[in-house]
């Protein structure tokens, strides 16, 4: 048994390139008689197995260890699932930032196109000695014009 755990070591099966491998072999004992003289006769076998990466398991322990593992490679998922999620969060966040401060510009420029609005209209039709009342103290004067200034205009101005 000592030289088939040797021997399966010196097959890195662990260190396969290329592949998702387990950090251990399983070493499958068949007969379960056999297996419980070689770990009475030989208390350290599973320490020497477990330095060269092997576990040694008999029918009574092989579905165990199997469903053991599978829980470990489950557990090791969701923790890739969480650090991808964290990542992803992290970036989401990111955009999320950006997006608020481009906002906050749109609105500073908003309010700059506002406040620029407001003086085109001070200066157009609001304020003291503005365009439209220059024009229209011309026509009353006896300007000729074809149009009229829209009733909106009128109301803005008084």
């Amino acid at each position: 048994m000592r030289k088939h755990v040797k021997e399966l070591s010196e097959k890195n099966y662990t260190g396969a390139a290329g592949m998702h491998t387990p950090d251990f072999v399983l070493m499958f004992v068949p007969v379960e008689a056999s297996f419980s003289i070689a770990v009475q006769a030989d208390h350290e076998i599973f320490n020497e197995a477990w330095a060269y990466r092997i576990v040694i398991v008999s029918p009574t322990t092989l579905l165990a260890t199997l469903m053991t593992i599978a829980s470990i490679w489950k557990q090791d998922n969701q923790t890739k699932n969480a650090l991808e999620i964290a990542d992803e969060g992290a970036r989401l966040y990111d955009k999320v930032i950006g997006l608020v401060e481009d906002f906050v510009k749109l609105g500073d420029r908003l309010d700059n196109a506002k406040d620029l609005h407001n003086q085109v209209m001070k200066k157009a039709i609001t304020g003291t000695g503005n365009l439209i009342n220059r024009i229209e103290k011309m026509k009353l004067l006896g300007l000729k014009t074809r149009k009229k200034l829209p009733e909106s205009l009128r109301d803005y101005e008084s």
